[in-house]
C-alpha cells in the first residue's frame, strides 16, 4: 500500500472533511477524493459517508483509526529520531552473555555506573552455553558477548583487557611462602574453578604441552566457596589475576606460578546490525572505559 493513503485516511478521520483534509495535506479536494476511492478499494468498505454536516466514519473506519494513527506515529518517530543518546532518559534492556569470571570483574563496576547515570536501563545476563556465539548474536539472543571466544566472520570485536594467570594459596600454607617451585605446584592438590562444567582450558592445555600433570582434588563452578576451602587447606588454585583480586582474598596470598601460562585477552563481541546503534555504542563505550586500550576490529 502507498503509505500516503494512510495520511489521507488519518486526516479525513480527524477533520471529517475532504476539503479541510486537503488543505491540511497541501492537496486538492479532487486528489483527496481520489485517494479515498483507493482506500475504499483496499479495505472493501466505504470508510467515510457524506452527511449534511461532515464525513461520517463507518464502523470499519473506527476500527482502523487507532492502528493507523499508531503506525503513522511510529514512522514519524523513526524518521525524526534524535542523533543523540541521553542515558538517564532511556528505558531498555541489554542482553549480555558473559562467564562468571567476567561477571565478577565487570558487573560491580557496570551496575554502580548505571545506578547513577542510567537508572532505567536493565541488564540481562545470559549463559554462554545457551547458544553458540555466532547464532546468539545473529538471532539477537545476545546484544553483546564478553569473554574469550572463537567468533567467526561478520562480527565486531574489541579488546577490553589482557589478564594473566596467578596462583592463590592460604596465608598459612605449610610450605609455600612468597614464591612457589614447580615441585610444589605439582605436589600439592589443586582446586579447579570450572564454571558451568568447563575446565580452565588455557592452563590445562599449557601443562599438557609441557608434559606436566597436576593433582586435582576438586572441580567447582562456585567461585565464592573456593576461598573458604583454600584458607584452611594446602590446596592451590590457578586463575586469572583480575578474578583473584575480585574475590575475598583476605586470608589468601597471590603468587606467580612456576609455569609461564599464556595471557588471557578478554574481548567484547557484537553483530554488525548493532554496530551503529546509539544505545549499544554507548554501552560498549561504558564497558570499555572501565579498562584500557584497543580498537574495534571488523573480523
Amino acid at each position: 500500500m502507498d503509505l500516503n493513503l494512510l495520511l489521507v485516511f488519518d486526516s479525513i478521520y480527524k477533520l471529517r472533511s475532504l476539503t479541510i483534509a486537503g488543505e491540511h495535506l497541501g492537496r486538492t479536494q479532487s486528489a483527496v477524493s481520489h485517494a479515498l476511492e483507493r482506500l475504499r478499494s483496499v479495505f472493501d468498505d466505504p470508510l467515510f459517508v457524506r452527511t449534511s454536516r461532515q464525513m461520517r466514519p463507518t464502523p470499519k473506519a473506527d476500527e482502523l483509526a487507532i492502528p493507523i494513527r499508531y503506525a503513522l506515529e511510529t514512522l514519524q518517530k523513526a524518521f525524526s529520531a534524535s542523533d543523540t543518546f541521553v542515558p538517564e532518559n532511556v528505558e531498555c534492556t541489554f542482553k549480555i552473555s558473559m562467564s562468571d569470571y567476567c561477571e565478577t570483574v565487570i558487573l560491580p563496576r557496570l551496575m554502580q555506573y548505571l545506578l547513577k547515570e542510567a537508572p532505567k536501563i536493565q541488564i540481562e545476563i545470559t549463559s554462554p552455553a545457551s547458544a553458540t556465539p555466532q547464532r546468539g548474536l545473529e538471532s539477537g539472543m545476545f546484544d553483546l558477548i564478553i569473554g574469550n571466544r572463537d567468533i567467526t566472520a561478520g562480527m565486531y570485536q574489541q579488546k577490553l583487557w589482557v589478564d594473566e594467570f596467578v596462583c592463590m594459596v592460604s596465608h598459612r600454607h605449610p610450605q609455600i611462602k612468597t614464591t612457589m617451585t614447580l615441585v610444589q605446584y605439582l605436589e600439592f592438590p589443586h582446586i579447579l574453578f570450572a564454571p558451568r562444567g568447563k575446565k580452565d582450558r588455557i592452563v590445562q592445555e599449557e601443562l599438557k604441552k609441557k608434559g606436566l600433570s597436576r593433582i586435582v582434588a576438586l572441580k567447582s563452578p562456585n567461585i565464592l566457596v573456593i576461598p573458604e576451602i583454600i584458607k584452611n587447606t594446602p590446596y592451590i588454585i590457578t586463575l586469572p589475576r583480575m578474578l583473584a583480586e575480585s574475590i575475598d582474598n583476605s586470608q589468601l596470598k597471590v603468587i606467580i606460578p612456576p609455569v609461564k601460562f599464556p595471557k588471557l585477552p578478554i574481548m567484547q563481541y557484537w553483530h554488525e546490525a548493532l554496530h551503529n546503534d546509539l544505545a549499544h555504542c554507548w554501552l560498549r563505550k561504558v564497558i570499555k572505559q572501565f579498562f584500557e586500550e584497543s580498537d574495534a576490529l571488523n573480523v
